[in-house]
């Protein structure tokens, strides 16, 4: 089966202070040394989309694929971007937000709503997504281009979040729900015509794009990333067959790496850190040797809720503290996230050393649009959904992605509106950021790979210091809605050793 596609099935773009961008993680791309523009500005992360010619077995499969460019043809572009938070159910309690109707055509005043967009061409110029308002208000959602060759360039907005009409005093705002408010984050779908030179018009497989906050610690990724419940609800549909033995190096590895990456965003996982044993980088060939099962990792299952049981019990682990990960789970308790079924499973595997040991010779590199669906996805929390960053609990409900045949993996039903995957989020989602701090009762955080608690400064690398110091108690003046984009980065820098370290860097506050 020969499909035209494009990829990455989701991409993610990412507000900024700045009309510049960068482009999003991608496998061919390396991230800038800097995310700021030169004065200062926090750059917009782009989402950039490719076409691709798939040949797929029954299975929907990747087996081959070449990217189509303008070179050989048309290629024109649809993008159509909405926020419909004010115009979304509550998240907490009942109702609507602003008593919204659920009636689009009654509830136009709350929804934003950019328009159809078409852009063909290569290096064709930036479209801005303005034609849409809320209360009468503009609000530009953000702006389409091209590049050399023909590949679509989607930039969101810039975090402009306000209430209308204004309210005087911005105190007491809760983490998620707050009438006449509005932000600029959205999503919808992307599609693409491909009219080859002398052949007829031919309508690729779509895709969809989602416009979040900024990653403020882009090379950290969540221990359990939306690529995972992607994964996880099409394998519980059937559609996608885990492999009988799970690799070191692309299955287990990874969620080891995340929860050793996390102590350099937040103080509760500082026993992933130093001499600790929960610092799996100091021998990672010791844990890859399936002959030879680590010891460790029966007693990383003891820490883990048990996703297999239902319902999901506390770990076995009597100490509270030592339940991993130190992340709340969807409840806003004391019960720590779970990992999804696979990722527990191959922990499993990993502790009886049933498992593919390819720490020195690595499995082949996935196919490009397969490369790029991955790194989009895995740079988004997929969890703790309360109620989200980039998106919420409708991701791990199968209505929300497209099973129809032929099966492309990863791709979401097109029979969801633009701006309903965002929908549900925190309105404005400086109040989520805001607030989903790590609680020092329960020693929980909530995001820190995006979100960060802690950070170590390449002046100070030993002491950890808030993150958000400098950020008022509330959303007013000195608070987050007005002074996000000026908080700092968390990259990637050599320490001692040839060790690698995390920094805060790119601070624009005092302190």
């Amino acid at each position: 089966m020969t499909t035209l596609e494009i990829h990455p099935t989701i991409g993610i773009a990412r507000l900024g202070s700045s009309e510049e961008f960068h482009f999003g993680p991608q496998p061919d791309i390396p991230l800038p040394a800097s995310l700021r523009d030169g004065l200062g500005g926090l750059k917009r992360q782009a989402a950039r989309f490719r076409l691709f010619e798939c040949t797929r077995d029954a299975s929907g499969r990747l087996t081959a694929a070449r990217e189509v460019t303008a070179a050989e043809g048309s290629i024109e572009w649809r993008v159509q971007l909405m926020n419909r938070k004010a115009a979304s159910a509550n998240f907490i309690g009942h109702g609507m937000r602003n008593n919204a109707t659920g009636d689009d055509l009654k509830d136009a005043a709350l929804i934003i709503d950019a328009g159809a967009r078409a852009i063909a061409g290569a290096s064709t110029p930036a479209l801005p997504l303005d034609a849409g308002g809320f209360r009468g208000k503009p609000v530009r959602l953000g702006d389409i281009r091209t590049d050399e060759a023909g590949r679509l360039i989607v930039c969101g907005g810039f975090g402009v979040s306000e209430a209308i009409p204004p309210q005087p005093d911005q105190n007491g705002l809760n983490f998620a729900d707050n009438e006449g408010w509005h932000d600029d984050t959205s999503d919808g779908p992307i599609e693409a015509v491909f009219t080859p030179k002398g052949g007829p018009p031919r309508e690729a497989r779509p895709a969809r794009v989602i416009v979040g906050p900024p990653d403020f610690a882009p090379e950290i990724e969540n221990l359990t990333t939306l690529y995972d419940i992607a994964v996880q609800v099409a394998v519980d549909q059937g559609r996608l067959a885990p492999a009988a033995k799970p690799s070191f190096v692309r299955d287990i590895q990874p969620i080891l790496r995340r929860a050793v990456d996390y102590q350099w965003v937040t103080k509760a996982a500082q026993g992933h850190a130093g001499n600790r044993t929960g610092n799996f980088a100091h021998d990672w060939a010791a844990l890859a040797d399936p002959g030879n099962p680590p010891a460790i990792a029966q007693s990383v299952l003891r820490r883990l809720r048990d996703v297999t049981q239902d319902p999901v019990p506390a770990p076995q682990e009597a100490n509270e503290r030592k339940w991993m990960p130190r992340l709340h789970d969807e409840h806003n308790d004391k019960n720590v996230l779970t990992l999804t079924r696979l990722q527990y499973d191959c922990l499993v595997k990993w502790s009886k050393g049933d498992f593919v040991g390819d720490l020195d010779q690595p499995p082949p590199p996935e196919l490009l649009p397969d490369a790029l669906d991955r790194a989009a996805m895995q740079s988004c929390s997929g969890g703790p959904f309360f109620p989200g960053i980039e998106c919420g609990r409708s991701m791990k409900d199968p209505a929300t992605w497209d099973f129809s045949e032929p099966y492309v993996p990863f791709r979401v039903n097109p029979a969801l509106r633009p701006g309903e995957i965002t929908g549900g989020n925190a309105l404005p989602w400086q109040a989520d950021f805001l607030a989903c701090t790590w609680d020092p009762q329960l020693f929980l955080g909530w995001w820190p790979a995006q979100r960060p608690d802690h950070v170590f400064t390449e002046a100070s690398p030993t002491v950890p210091k808030f993150w958000d110091r400098g950020i008022g108690g509330e959303l007013g003046d000195d608070g987050m809605v007005l002074n996000w984009h000026k908080l700092g980065v968390v990259r990637r820098r050599a320490g001692a050793a040839g060790s690698t370290v995390f920094a805060e860097i790119e601070r624009m506050l005092p302190g």
